[in-house]
């Protein structure tokens, strides 16, 4: 296994052996290149750590150990896992790629993991059923901690923060947009071009003109297009959109 860095919160892992080289489709030109490439790949290769009994994984964004792995007997493996094998099995004899789905070796067969809470050995161990490519974050014996909610990074307050600050930045960019200018992408509406108006009261941007709700009529605009016409829609459509509502707090 290579050497964990200092900053470096997990690598990848799994129950199959690391391999020895990475498939790819083509190579460099340059001879230089190709060794580089070499090189790269070596790093990529011991970055991947096989899953035994005594490594850390992250399980429900906390640290647990792997106490037992099992291959789950196949007169145990279920409907579902059934199932999945058989579509396997019909994807292959359609297609024929690779070598044919034995149960045995299958790479999606079920697979028993047995967890341990890290440091808590009093309480119950996971017992969790999953394919055997399954691919693992295993943590280093020193892994980082958030002091606020005890989670492993990135945790649930880091995310939400930065959910936050891409609302912001993007609330900022859109009250920059000018009239004129499609909701979606910012840029200028040509008459050449074709876009989709709203008529009423702007809802993304109240600061402007009732009518000058606009989106361009391409493929890349059509998510935020979309998104206003739900809206819209909900306000009334094509009815009446009103620019004052009752007030429901002092209904007079």
């Amino acid at each position: 296994m290579a050497r964990w860095y200092p900053r470096q919160h997990y690598k990848r892992g799994g129950t199959h052996p690391p391999r020895a080289s990475i498939n790819r489709i083509g190579e460099p030109s340059s001879a230089m290149r190709r060794q580089e490439q070499r090189v790269h790949d070596k790093r990529i290769l011991a970055n991947y750590v096989q899953l035994k009994p005594g490594v850390l994984v992250i399980w429900d964004r906390k640290p647990h150990r792997v106490i037992e792995l099992a291959e789950r007997p196949l007169d145990l493996w279920g409907e579902e896992h059934e199932k999945r094998y058989a579509e396997a099995l019909e994807a292959w004899e359609k297609y024929g790629r690779g070598d044919r789905p034995e149960k045995t070796t299958w790479r999606e067969r079920p697979y028993v993991f047995v967890l341990q809470a890290d440091g808590k050995p009093h309480e119950k161990p996971l017992h969790l059923i999953g394919p055997a490519n399954h691919s693992w974050d295993v943590l280093p014996e020193h892994y980082w901690i958030c002091a606020a909610c005890g989670e492993l990074p990135p945790c649930r307050h880091e995310i939400a923060e930065q959910e936050a600050d891409w609302r912001a930045a993007a609330a900022d960019v859109l009250m920059d947009i000018p009239p004129g200018h499609c909701l979606g992408c910012g840029e200028f509406v040509t008459a050449r071009q074709q876009a989709t108006r709203f008529p009423g009261p702007n809802l993304w941007r109240p600061d402007l003109p009732e009518n000058s709700a606009v989106f361009h009529a391409r493929q890349e605009c059509s998510t935020p297009r979309e998104q206003y016409r739900k809206q819209w829609e909900a306000r009334g459509g094509m009815k009446q959109q009103p620019s004052l509502f009752a007030d429901e707090e002092n209904p007079g």
